[in-house]
């Protein structure tokens, strides 16, 4: 079934695919991974600069951030995308 989760695009993500916010959906059990799949295959414009080839991970210096509340990255496989979540993806600056 899976559940639904909006991703905000920000920064030249948002540039590259001229939307500011796309709604894709992820597995019940979706990690951060299964996100960047799903937003990968939604967006494959990403795939080379935001996304990897493999496409499941993120090109540095971008990252996930989960509500606001919490930036995800690779040490945190276990971060659990909910129903209705907004998610942001965004390059890390100085």
């Amino acid at each position: 079934m899976g559940k639904e989760a909006n991703v905000e695009l920000i920064g030249t993500a948002r540039i590259q695919v001229g939307r500011k916010k796309v709604c894709i959906r992820v597995p019940d059990e979706a990690t951060w991974r299964d996100v960047v799949t799903v937003l990968a295959e939604a967006l494959p414009v990403l795939v080379g600069t935001a996304i990897t080839e493999d496409r499941r991970a993120l090109v540095p210096p971008h990252l996930l951030s989960l509500g606001g509340r919490r930036t995800i990255c690779d040490f945190d496989e276990e971060a659990e995308i909910k129903e209705g979540d907004l998610l942001s993806l965004f390059e890390e600056t100085c």
